[in-house]
């Protein structure tokens, strides 16, 4: 029977390049293997609250020509919302999971796709309201902006309330505190 030592295993040449080699592989799987970092987190954050940093813009611009004193700037504001709306929306669908977790870019997508559904449907309605003429706006009318504004006010809330609950939870699972003054 023959024995092999240590010193003669290590010491021929192959036998080193393959132990080198197999121990880069599994430093390389450990380290690939721990998931995200707190850094990426903070940056799939920053990613999202740049969505809504720049939709945001577009909805105040239109929630500010509400008041109907111009029709063509209503008309604008609201164009340019709905085509954000859209835009961010399809822009956060791109984002996708942070590793296996979904819950954060689920309520981003649902927080979207309300500001979306805000922006062309109620949106839509109210600008069609506000075009008429003022001579031609009825009571019925008036009644009617009134409930669309309320819907409008109610969805962009329970949204809004969503994407930061979810914000604030993320933000506490990877050990990172939010600067609510960043722009």
């Amino acid at each position: 029977m023959i024995r092999l030592s240590a010193d003669h295993f290590f010491s021929n040449k192959d036998n080193m390049k393959k132990i080198t080699l197999l121990a880069s592989a599994i430093l390389f799987a450990i380290i690939t293997s721990c998931g995200p970092t707190q850094n990426e987190a903070i940056t799939y954050n920053d990613n999202i609250t740049a969505i809504i940093d720049g939709l945001t813009i577009e909805h105040n611009l239109f929630l500010n020509q509400i008041d109907g004193h111009n029709i063509d700037s209503l008309k604008l504001s609201h164009k340019l919302f709905a085509d954000k709306a859209t835009k961010s929306l399809d822009d956060c669908k791109k984002i996708g999971p942070f590793g296996d977790k979904k819950e954060f870019i689920d309520v981003a997508t649902d927080y979207f796709t309300t500001l979306y559904s805000i922006a062309t449907v109620e949106g839509t309605k109210m600008v069609e309201l506000m075009s008429k003429d003022s001579l031609q706006i009825t009571q019925q009318d008036l009644d009617k902006i009134t409930e669309i504004a309320t819907k409008f006010d109610a969805d962009y809330d329970l949204a809004y309330n969503k994407i930061q609950a979810a914000q604030m939870k993320f933000a506490k699972e990877w050990k990172f505190t939010l600067d609510v003054n960043k722009k």
